[in-house]
């Protein structure tokens, strides 16, 4: 049985600093327990523990455990995100300014790299993306904005209207191959095999 309240979270936007701080401290333990144990399992009482905050604490920050949840993986992509969009240091500037293909694949295997190193967090993100609570649904939101940034910096010099059929196809293909994997009918080679040939397939005449 899912752990939630009746009253609406505190904003992020309304926090102290300090209340910043216990936030982040929050989705800390959240990604530290998923890859542990999954997000199947875990209780907004588990996280509070680690984090050493108040339950009734974590309830004024998330709402139920989908919106901590939720919260959760967006930081964990939002981190990926940040390593792409920072400007390259001395050795990566072939990878930040090279071939169309080359330069969306890597982001591509560097997601792969990180569901491979934590599968738990795999299936953290196909339950996210089928959860129904509100507050997940502005988190996805938050990864759609998120990822859309990315995008506009990899997909330089395609047209937009195809920038968002290529976007639109990576997600599907990347969300659709996580599911085959978490739920065993695929392997992780499987699923790299197809991310990257559909990758190569949509990016193909891309930018022509």
């Amino acid at each position: 049985m899912t752990e939630s309240i009746e009253s609406a979270p505190l904003p992020i936007q309304a926090m102290t600093s300090r209340q910043l701080v216990r936030r982040a401290q929050l989705l800390e333990a959240v990604i530290d327990l998923v890859r542990e144990v999954g997000p199947a399992t875990l209780q907004m009482r588990d996280v509070a523990d680690k984090a050493g905050i108040a339950l009734g604490t974590v309830y004024r920050y998330f709402s139920s455990k989908e919106h901590l949840l939720a919260a959760a993986l967006c930081e964990w992509q939002e981190r990926l995100a940040r390593r792409v969009l920072m400007p390259p240091r001395a050795g990566e500037e072939a990878e930040a300014s090279g071939d169309l293909t080359e330069r969306v694949l890597s982001y591509v295997r560097k997601e792969i790299r990180g569901f491979a190193r934590n599968p738990k967090i795999a299936e953290l993100m196909v339950q996210v993306h089928v959860s129904s609570d509100p507050y997940a649904r502005d988190a996805l939101a938050r990864m759609a904005a998120i990822n859309d940034e990315v995008m506009a910096k990899l997909l330089v010099g395609v047209p937009p209207e195809r920038a968002e059929v290529v976007k639109s196809a990576l997600g599907a293909i990347l969300m659709n191959s996580l599911v085959y994997w978490v739920t065993g009918r695929g392997s992780l080679a499987e699923m790299t095999n197809t991310v990257e040939s559909v990758t190569r397939l949509v990016l193909e005449h891309a930018a022509d």
